[in-house]
């Protein structure tokens, strides 16, 4: 997918326009991220709309609900605690509030060198994609903010 980006409005393929909000403006969002690697990358066909479909949606709560892919681990509204299915390239998400949508996004890389389960993801307390602990750690198996918030996975 091309954008064609002229005076801060953005232009999809399909001939939409959309303009982001000031303070976001050459950020990128955990689903921004994720339509980076999977779409831009490695040729996921996006979508304009968070509508279900084949294509990736434009939010990470769309991606996780009805985005492309197979659901590895179901929310169950409740932190995943059983990683054994979990491997490197998975689609994590993370609810952090009681609405019961997704509210960040990231991939699964595997253990690190302290045998931790770590992920990357995009934040907002960072400019672009983290695997670093910016924010909080990028851990799903510490007990931390997104070890709390870890609610299902997506394999592509």
């Amino acid at each position: 997918m091309s954008l064609i980006v002229d005076d801060a409005v953005l232009t999809f393929p399909d001939g939409a326009q959309a303009r982001p909000e000031p303070h976001r403006f050459a950020d990128v969002d955990s689903a921004g991220f994720l339509r980076l690697v999977l779409g831009y990358r490695m040729g996921v066909p996006m979508s304009n709309s968070n509508d279900p479909g084949a294509a990736l949606p434009g939010r990470t709560d769309a991606i996780a609900a009805s985005g492309p892919g197979a659901a590895v681990t179901p929310d169950q509204a409740k932190p995943v605690s059983d990683f054994r299915n979990l491997l490197p390239g998975d689609l994590v998400f993370f609810d952090f509030d009681a609405d019961r949508r997704m509210d960040h996004g990231g991939i699964y890389l595997g253990l690190d060198d302290d045998g931790h389960r770590r992920f990357v993801s995009s934040r907002s307390t960072a400019d672009g994609p983290t695997m670093g602990d910016t924010g909080g750690t990028s851990l799903l198996d510490d007990g931390g903010y997104y070890a709390r918030g870890f609610r299902a996975v997506k394999r592509l």
